[in-house]
């Protein structure tokens, strides 16, 4: 049997193939498109995954998509983005590629968790998930237990919009003038020439603006003050100097790395692996994982940790179950 995991219709676009239980080839739209985050599906790309399968005119058996169309369109309607259930139309959406197989959904975050748990290779885990947007979960946390019945892949805490440590950090990166949902990777490096403790009343003004506290580590996830799904051009807007923007890009770091924290926190006292993975969009930040590796046993974070992987994890969220992962099936490692 032939099954494949689809992320596209948004960004990062990826196919990956499983044949008869295992996964055997997984690549990204961009790998063959050559433009960055390509947001959907080419000829090209459809072809390789055939050719992957062991054949080429077919269609899989079945496809596993990484979201649920309908709440995403009920989240872009509380959104103000209009009803956009014609554009969410994934089965009309896949047969432009001659993709007519049947189609089963899974809830984004899930697919986010169970692609670290069940490619990790752990037994046992605490699965921290973080992106802008997944339906109407932002930020949420998992356990993961081999012992348990179904896999043991079990939601503990779901984050909602608007509150997105995501949104947050891309809506900083258009503030400094950069590109959001591209240029993030950007923002850590930017701020690196800046001393912490000469930024603190930057840091504080952020955190006083757009964060609902605590942040000590008494309750997951974080709540904002402001909705940052439209940016935030209007924060400090006598702030124009490329000095000024290093100090936003170090405030901005400082202050994802203290939500990552508190939530790390949270984890450490209440749940009972001292394995995490990481994984959604904000995995991505190197930075801000070192920090916290030093109070775990073992950290993972997946090769393409964001929604690429989920291509791969929505399979493995609807089957529950493990997978021997050899991150080579990447198209763009061989």
């Amino acid at each position: 049997m032939i099954v494949w995991g689809i992320v596209g219709n948004s960004h990062d676009a990826s196919i990956a193939v499983f044949k008869d239980g295992k996964l055997i080839w997984a690549a990204l739209a961009k790998d063959f498109s050559k433009i960055e985050h390509d947001p959907h599906l080419n000829p090209d790309l459809v072809n390789a995954a055939k050719e992957a399968s062991g054949w080429r005119l077919q269609v899989p058996d079945k496809v596993v998509w990484y979201e649920k169309p309908f709440l995403k369109t009920l989240r872009q309607l509380k959104a103000g983005q209009g009803w956009l259930a014609s554009e969410n139309n994934i089965k009309k959406y896949l047969s432009k590629w001659n993709i007519n197989a049947p189609i089963e959904y899974v809830q984004h975050h899930r697919a986010h968790a169970a692609y670290g748990f069940f490619t990790s290779g752990l037994t046992n885990a605490t699965i921290m998930c973080l992106d802008s947007i997944g339906e109407f979960e932002t930020f949420t946390i998992w356990t993961g237990d081999s012992y348990v019945p179904g896999a043991g892949l079990k939601q503990v805490y779901s984050g909602k919009y608007p509150h997105s440590v995501g949104l947050f950090y891309s809506a900083m990166t258009q503030r400094l003038g950069l590109k959001a949902n591209r240029d993030e990777y950007k923002v850590s490096e930017m701020g690196m020439d800046i001393a912490t403790h000469e930024n603190l009343h930057l840091i504080n003004d952020m955190i006083e603006t757009f964060i609902a506290k605590p942040l000590d580590g008494s309750k997951p996830g974080v709540k904002f003050k402001v909705n940052l799904h439209k940016g935030c051009d209007w924060y400090k807007p006598d702030l124009t100097t490329e000095q000024d923007m290093k100090r936003l890009a170090n405030a901005t770091q400082f202050v994802f790395e203290t939500i990552l924290k508190s939530n790390n926190d949270w984890c450490m006292k209440n749940l009972p692996s001292r394995n995490l993975i990481l994984t959604g969009g904000c995995a991505l930040n190197r930075d801000a994982v070192k920090k916290i590796r030093k109070y775990w046993n073992y950290v993972y974070v997946p090769k393409n940790p964001g929604d690429p992987g989920s291509c791969i994890g929505s399979v493995l969220a609807l089957e529950n179950r493990h997978i021997d992962f050899d991150e080579q099936v990447w198209y763009n490692n061989k």
